[in-house]
């Protein structure tokens, strides 16, 4: 995973993953859009964290995504691999009730991703 985090620093920097909110040394959120801000990065990482997404043994980054405010809200996983069991997508699903707290009225899509932040299935 230390390769992974090297390689999402990198990827960061070149401006089309989003703007990275630090939330602990193993986790990041990516935000990007003008639907979206460090302060909404913040409260999904801390929703992340409470969930038992980012966990102190864990690394895991996502990214948000939006264009405008009101847009319909992208939460993606970003994975290592090419994809996820059936059990895991249902828990990624099952977080859109916690979410949708702090983007009321507003719709929540999940999205895996690969590394360099291609979308690899609508969930």
């Amino acid at each position: 995973m230390g390769f992974f985090k090297s390689l999402m620093s990198v990827i960061s920097t070149d401006g089309k993953t989003g703007t990275p909110f630090k939330l602990d040394k193993n986790h990041t959120v990516y935000y990007k859009g003008d639907g979206v801000s460090k302060l909404d990065a913040a409260h999904v990482g801390g929703f992340f964290q409470g969930y038992g997404y980012f966990t102190e043994t864990s690394q895991s980054d996502i990214q948000i995504l939006s264009n405008k405010a009101g847009d319909p809200l992208q939460i993606g996983y970003i994975i290592g691999g090419p994809g996820v069991s059936p059990e895991t997508e249902e828990y990624f699903k099952n977080a859109e009730s916690g979410l949708q707290k702090f983007f009321p009225e507003r719709i929540i899509t999940f999205h895996l991703l690969d590394v360099n932040l291609k979308q690899l299935k609508t969930l």
